[in-house]
Parts: C-alpha cells; structure tokens; sequence
C-alpha cells in the first residue's frame, strides 16, 4: 500500500513548474473589428507532425481567447533572445500591445512579427478544458523560420541571457 501523496500550495506548485525552461512566442490574430491582437505565451509546443498540429494554452477567461472565436485563425511567432520587451509588452494590458512592433501581415491577415525566428500560421483545429486554462490545438497551414538567431528562454521567472546550443547527436521524440 503506498502512502497517500504530499499536498502542497498553489506557490509551491509554480516554484516546481518553474524549474522548466521554455520557448517563448507570441500568439497573433485579427479581432472582430479587423486590428490585430497578441499574447505572449510559454506553452507553446509540437503535437503531432501528421497532420501538423501545435498546442498552447491561454487561462480560462482571459480576454486573449476572444480574437480566436471570431477568426479561427492564428500565427506563433518564436521570438529571439533579444526580444524580452516585446514579450513583456504582448502579455501586458496595454491598448496597442504591436506600438514599436514591426509586423506585415500574411496572405490570410494574421500579424507576423517581422523579426521572429520562424512562424506558423494555424487554423483551430480544437479547443479543450484544461482546469484553468484552455488548450488551444492549430492546424499548422503554412511554416517559416530563419536559420540564424537564438530563441527566448523563460525560466525560474525570468528570461535568460544566453541559451547554449548542444552538439547535435539526434533527434527528439
């Protein structure tokens, strides 16, 4: 019989979680009115090569979700090292989240962020019920990315200055 499990606090539980770098991208899209939208998301990851899916997730309720229900549509741009403001600026309140943002939109409207590493252009495949979050799964439609750059990396609350390459031995499943 094994011992029932330690129960801990919601801080507790985030300090954990923290402990695992991630990417960090902004998610953009058109609102109902036509302007564009973006957040900054850290749950950002490859679900499924065929057909091509994508997840993040977005916390229940938040105003982020709205621009999804009408267009269906979305863009990840991977951000670059340099590009912590923009990652604070795109998860912050603020009206215009895309002031001194350079970003053309793509041949279906979405926002691309001039400067990302890569993009992927996705379509809602589904949505999900995550507990306070919903998990967004897109479609991937179309796909880019640059060879040079090194990504942004969010880890234990802050981004780090330098992420180090790893010799390449093989890849990951």
């Amino acid at each position: 019989m094994s011992a029932p499990l330690k129960t801990f606090d919601a801080q507790e539980l985030r300090s954990a979680f923290s402990h695992f770098p991630t990417g960090v991208c902004v998610v953009t899209g058109l609102q109902a009115d036509n302007m564009p939208f973006g957040l900054t998301v850290s749950s950002f990851q490859t679900l499924s090569l065929d057909p091509a899916l994508v997840l993040f997730s977005v916390q229940r309720g938040a105003a982020s979700l709205g621009f999804l229900a009408h267009r269906a549509a979305f863009a990840v741009n991977i951000l670059r090292e340099s590009h912590g403001w923009m990652a604070r600026q795109f998860a912050s309140r603020c009206p215009d989240r895309f002031a001194n943002v350079a970003w053309a939109a793509s041949g279906n409207g979405n926002p691309l962020l001039t400067e990302a590493l890569a993009h992927f252009e996705c379509v809602v495949w589904n949505t999900y019920e995550g507990g306070d979050h919903v998990i967004v799964i897109g479609h991937v439609q179309h796909a880019a990315a640059h060879e040079d750059g090194t990504p942004l990396i969010f880890h234990r609350g802050a981004f780090l200055q330098r992420a180090t390459p790893e010799i390449r031995h093989g890849g990951m499943s």
